[in-house]
C-alpha cells in the first residue's frame, strides 16, 4: 500500500476519535460518546501536506520547513484500523524520506493515551525529551514526549 495525496472526498478521515496532533493517533480508548472528535483542516499553503491510506487514516506533515529539510508529522488512524498502525507508521516515514526528502521527522506522543513507543521505535524513531506535565488531559496534567527520526543523504 502507498499514501495518496488528499482529496476532497478524503474529508471524513480527518475527524476521528484519536488525540490531535500526535506523532501516531491511535484511537483513544474509553473516549466518551460525546467528546468532540479530533478534527484535521485540509491543507492550506507550501507548508502543509496531506496523505492518505483510503479509509484508514491521514498522515500530515505540518511546518514543513524545505530549506533545513524536517516537518512535523501527525498521523490520524480510523478506528478498527489499529492493526495498521505499524504499516502506516513506515508509509509516514518513507514518504517522508524518499518523496519530501526529508532529513528529520518529528512530532509530539502522549504515552498516558498512545502507548506508541515499540511502533515508532520499529519505525526508526528515537525518543528525544520528556515533558513532564506537559499537557492539561482529562482533568489532569500528563507527560508528552517528542520523538523524531533524522536521515543524513
Amino acid at each position: 500500500m502507498t499514501l495518496q495525496g488528499y482529496r476532497e472526498d478524503d474529508r471524513d478521515l480527518l475527524t476521528g476519535s484519536w488525540l490531535a496532533g500526535e506523532l501516531l493517533g491511535l484511537p483513544v480508548p474509553d473516549r466518551p460518546p460525546l467528546a468532540e472528535p479530533a478534527t484535521v483542516p485540509p491543507p492550506s499553503g507550501d507548508d502543509d501536506e496531506l496523505c492518505v491510506l483510503p479509509g484508514v487514516a491521514f498522515v500530515r506533515y505540518t511546518g514543513l520547513d524545505w530549506v533545513h529539510r524536517r516537518a512535523r508529522v501527525e498521523i490520524g488512524l480510523r478506528e478498527g484500523h489499529e492493526d495498521a498502525a505499524s504499516m502506516l507508521a513506515g508509509l509516514a516515514v518513507d514518504h517522508g524520506l524518499r518523496d519530501l526528502r526529508l532529513h528529520r521527522l518529528y512530532g509530539w506522543i502522549t504515552p498516558a493515551v498512545s502507548p506508541a513507543a515499540r511502533l515508532l521505535t520499529e519505525a526508526g524513531f528515537r525518543r528525544e525529551v520528556s515533558v513532564p506535565d506537559g499537557f492539561w488531559l482529562a482533568g489532569k496534567l500528563v507527560e508528552r514526549e517528542i520523538w523524531a527520526l533524522t536521515h543524513d543523504e
